[in-house]
């Protein structure tokens, strides 16, 4: 896990690196304060270990992203811009409506209006986490069963991925003794982490056309 000095040092990285374009992203990317899209394209490149693998930042992110609100975009941001908004600017994102709730119960109970949910909406005046008040009213065993729905334990999970997030817990830089990913590897899952549903589908039928050549190439060879 990063630690609270490791977070430091990744926050004030990113700040001064990026102050130069800092205001120009929070003029033009719907007031939304986060880096511009140049740098978050070379953010995307940085290794890091994340559920127990070295990964480019772009794959964390996009889980992340897909994870916490379902879709590749928040508002015509790139998931590497999403996360480093979080990172720098935690009390400006929990404003966000990016929690999808899709459990229209759940939704009413929390009361939350529309699919969306800001993070600061989970938790009321006192700072109270709204989910550990579902079924108040209700006998203990019946209240323990309404805060464990699957739609109240999804919704636990995006949250618990934000909180951990800005921490610095959810994942951690590359440790200097560890072997970072050749350059190839990072630029082929940069690109598959981008791609379109359909450029996906394309790739596929050519490798099974490319696939089933060779092997038909292969069976006339052995004939002759």
């Amino acid at each position: 896990m990063m630690t609270s000095m490791n977070l430091r040092r990744l926050t004030l990285l990113l700040f001064f690196t990026f102050l130069p374009f800092y205001f120009f992203t929070f003029t033009s990317a719907r007031s939304i304060q986060t880096i511009n899209a140049d740098r978050a394209r070379e953010v995307a490149r940085e290794q890091i270990v994340w559920n127990g693998r070295l990964c480019p930042f772009s794959t964390f992110a996009l889980d992340f992203l897909e994870s916490v609100y379902g879709e590749n975009r928040y508002k015509g941001l790139s998931p590497e811009q999403v996360v480093c908004g979080w990172i720098l600017r935690p009390e400006v994102w929990k404003e966000e409506p990016m929690i999808r709730i899709p459990d229209e119960y759940l939704r009413a109970q929390l009361h939350i209006k529309g699919e969306y949910a800001k993070f600061a909406e989970l938790f009321d005046d006192t700072l109270g986490y709204k989910l550990n008040s579902l079924g108040a009213d209700l006998p203990e065993r019946l209240r323990q069963m309404a805060r464990e729905t699957p739609a109240a334990i999804s919704l636990d999970e995006k949250v618990g991925q934000i909180i951990l997030l800005t921490k610095g817990e959810l994942f951690q830089s590359r440790p200097a003794d560890m072997e970072p990913l050749p350059a190839w590897r990072i630029e082929a899952e940069i690109f598959w982490n981008n791609a379109s549903s359909w450029v996906l589908l394309l790739l596929v039928v050519v490798m099974i056309a490319v696939t089933a050549g060779a092997l038909r190439l292969r069976k006339g060879t052995k004939i002759a």
